[in-house]
């Protein structure tokens, strides 16, 4: 069965690393690996191949290459290709990674956290991820933030993004925006009917929801009652309507349906004035098209 691929990885370099890996040469697998000449790191393809050797395999290419990430991580004019063995080893640290590992893995992934708002081409966003969570150690949440981003608004395969998203259950929400870091704060002292709440608001289409979307909403506000749901809504709504996390202004494409969710509650609620107000200031557009 053909494995697997990320768009802009080569079909020939899979092919080769495979017949490499099949035949148990690890010295030389490890060469062409390390020594690659592209700049840029292996796609899902071949990370598939290195994921799938043997315990005893991947330990030994762990060796090499954690020798290389510590040997040019102190090398500035190597700094192209200075952490390939670093995400070489998260490849191959399924059941074998240390926790010094973890620490270069999440300083990799929080310094792209912080350059990028997401990642067309990065394939080592998701190595690293996968390489984390495998080890038990949790993603941070900028990074958690990033990786949702970017499968939304570029072409990664499934069989990439879903073992790594499924398992990223917390936050709820992006962390970045004025109004979605208040709703994060405010969540934890507001008691579990308001999981339940926010969880349906990201299930809201960004056109008008359905009847049931409204009925299941209205269900899910009636323990906790009309006029808390509107003084806590409102503020986080206020708060949005002056733009999202973008440089400009454009929203995050994953709190994107929760916002939505949000002010289809509020106009399911008897008219109030502070909820006109509110309501009035997404009159001239949708979240999604601001």
């Amino acid at each position: 069965m053909d494995l697997v691929t990320s768009p802009w990885e080569s079909a020939a370099r899979v092919d080769h690393i495979g017949e490499l890996a099949s035949k148990g040469d690890l010295a030389e697998l490890s060469r062409a690996l390390l020594l690659a000449k592209d700049s840029w790191h292996e796609g899902f393809g071949v990370t598939t191949v290195l994921r799938g050797l043997p315990e005893a395999d991947r330990i030994a290419l762990a060796r090499s290459f954690a020798e290389h990430a510590v040997t040019t991580a102190t090398t500035p004019a190597d700094s192209g290709v200075g952490n390939r063995g670093l995400v070489l080893l998260a490849a191959v640290s399924r059941g074998i990674a240390d926790a010094d590992w973890c620490q270069a893995w999440e300083a990799l992934l929080m310094e792209m956290a912080d350059q990028c708002w997401s990642c067309g081409v990065s394939d080592e966003l998701w190595t690293c991820s996968q390489a984390l969570l495998d080890a038990g150690r949790h993603v941070p949440e900028p990074v958690v933030a990033l990786l949702r981003r970017s499968a939304l608004e570029h072409a990664w395969p499934t069989q990439c993004v879903t073992p790594v998203l499924d398992r990223l259950r917390h936050p709820v929400l992006n962390p970045g925006e004025p109004w979605a870091d208040a709703l994060l704060t405010d969540l934890p002292s507001l008691g579990e009917p308001w999981s339940d709440v926010i969880g349906h608001a990201l299930l809201a289409p960004v056109a008008r929801p359905t009847r049931a979307w409204d009925r299941t909403a209205l269900a899910l506000i009636a323990p906790i009652g009309t006029e808390e749901i509107r003084r806590t809504v409102t503020p986080w709504l206020d708060l949005a309507a002056g733009g999202g996390g973008r440089w400009d202004g454009g929203y995050d494409p994953y709190n994107v349906p929760a916002l939505a969710g949000l002010i289809w509650l509020l106009s399911l609620l008897p008219p109030h004035p502070a909820s006109i107000r509110t309501l009035g200031a997404w009159s001239n557009g949708h979240p999604c098209e601001r």
